[in-house]
């Protein structure tokens, strides 16, 4: 689990937006600003867990590690093995256009497969507020004393 510190930059119904500056990472890759375009900031949203928290509080926010690479073969490479595979298996039983089809079908499937387990196991993936790190500075003494007379 990676943890992070991040800036309420809006409180929402339900929802919480956190921001915090990219990192100098960012800055050394080449594609940073097709990436980021002129913006250098990650926004995340979290749920509320927190009641009390302020637009410019620091919090400290823990997001699950997952491998890109895990992610990857899920999304993209089993479902192309499985295209393949079943054009090829039925290909000359049915017909190209057929196994063509039946090829689309069963990725449709596996995806329909997985927004399930998506939904099942959704929980355990979302990044989530540990903890309060600073509150917010409250504004400046306001002027009042002068409005009176």
């Amino acid at each position: 689990m990676a943890r992070e510190t991040m800036v309420v930059k809006e409180i929402l119904p339900d929802r919480i937006v956190l921001e915090r500056d990219r990192t100098s990472m960012c800055g050394k890759c080449p594609a940073n600003m097709m990436c980021t375009g002129e913006a250098q900031k990650v926004q995340l949203v979290v749920e509320k867990n927190y009641p009390d928290l302020e637009p410019g509080d620091v919090v400290l926010v823990e997001t699950p590690a997952v491998s890109a690479t895990r992610v990857a073969f899920v999304v993209y490479t089993i479902p192309t093995l499985l295209f393949i595979a079943m054009v090829i298996a039925t290909v000359k039983l049915a017909g190209e256009l057929l196994a063509f089809f039946l090829g689309l079908i069963s990725v449709a499937v596996y995806f329909l497969a997985l927004n399930v387990y998506d939904r099942r196991f959704r929980k355990k993936f979302k990044p989530r507020i540990l903890s309060v790190i600073e509150r917010a500075k409250p504004a400046g003494p306001s002027n009042d004393a002068s409005l009176r007379r």
